[in-house]
């Protein structure tokens, strides 16, 4: 996925990327496939005992237990906005990413 992402990047397209960390190297393979290109690094989370409640009511495509054996993962990783999102409602995680001072500086680089 990393090379069609590229690809959309420099074909002009501007890309929104959700990823769930699945080891320690992820995180650091998408920095080193994007490489020059202007990224907007934001780092979603909660703490467990919100995210596993969550994950027991979500169906398709969950298996109990990926909230705790994927949390932390990519914790210490570099990124420009991190939001912890354990007592916001989704509306609120956007709102929180538009009104951010890091969302400001990316689009006053240029880009989006």
């Amino acid at each position: 996925m990393r090379g069609a992402v590229v690809a959309m990047l420099d074909a002009g397209n501007d890309v929104i990327l959700d990823e769930m960390p699945l080891d320690a190297t992820i995180v650091p393979a998408w920095k080193q496939a994007l490489g020059p290109r202007d990224a907007l690094w934001i780092h979603l989370g909660a703490r467990l005992d919100v995210v596993e409640p969550r994950e027991s009511t979500r169906r398709h495509g969950q298996h109990v237990g990926n909230a705790r054996g994927h949390s932390g993962i990519a914790d210490a990783e570099q990124y420009d906005l991190r939001i912890d999102t354990s007592e916001l409602a989704p509306d609120a995680v956007v709102d929180r990413i538009l009104r951010s001072p890091e969302l400001r500086v990316f689009l006053a680089r240029g880009r989006g």
